[in-house]
């Protein structure tokens, strides 16, 4: 398993987990998820097209866009990811990126060619269906959205309260989009700080409308 999850479960800040989540992840580079996407969209040289990140946390995968071309919109629940994200940007890149504090059923998104949720959506409570409905109505005629959702057996249920969806749901919500690609992945792997084995299950969803 690959960092995509990971933060130090032994080191909370003050302001709570996911704080320390962007700060831990802020240096790292594009995970396989992020690469997927830029497949997907032939994203690698965006040439100026619009996307949003749904839960930018450290800014790892906005940097990359930015890096890629993008124009970015980054949003996030915790302010200090505005500090992380824009730590050493040039002016360049930082002229093509607008930053939202909030939470994702309370922002107002802007259409995108590319709306990309890594491990996001899921941790959006009692305003997941509205936050995946608004997340999905953002993308553009011939853009693409690509994140992930947690299936009913993966650990972060129990541990983290996260939402959880069946294989239906997924094509229910993606019934209007042109093309839909899901890989449900479902395996034990050692996660954190103490390398403890747990269970992931997740469908990894890219879908062009």
């Amino acid at each position: 398993m690959s960092d995509e999850l990971r933060f130090h479960d032994d080191t909370i800040t003050p302001n709570g987990p996911w704080t320390t989540f962007g700060a831990t992840t802020a240096g790292r580079g594009p995970l396989e998820y992020f690469h997927s996407a830029m497949e997907y969209v032939d994203g690698n040289d965006a040439k100026g097209r619009q996307a949003i990140d749904l839960g930018c946390g450290g800014g790892a995968d906005s940097r990359a866009l930015l890096a890629r071309g993008w124009k970015v919109l980054a949003v996030d629940a915790e302010p200090g990811s505005e500090r992380l994200l824009t730590a050493g940007l040039s002016p360049e890149r930082r002229a093509r990126l607008e930053i939202t504090i909030g939470a994702f059923h309370e922002v107002k998104l802007v259409p995108a060619d590319l709306v990309y949720a890594q491990f996001s959506l899921p941790f959006a409570g009692e305003h997941f269906e509205q936050s995946v409905r608004a997340a999905l109505g953002s993308v553009t005629e011939g853009g693409a959205f690509v994140g992930q959702l947690f299936g009913t057996h993966d650990d972060w249920v129990a541990e983290e309260g996260a939402v959880v969806v069946d294989h239906l749901w997924v094509e229910k919500s993606l019934r209007d989009f042109a093309h839909v690609d899901i890989d449900e992945r479902q395996y034990d792997a050692p996660y954190g700080t103490a390398n403890q084995t747990r269970h992931f299950h997740f469908f990894h969803i890219r879908a062009r409308r």
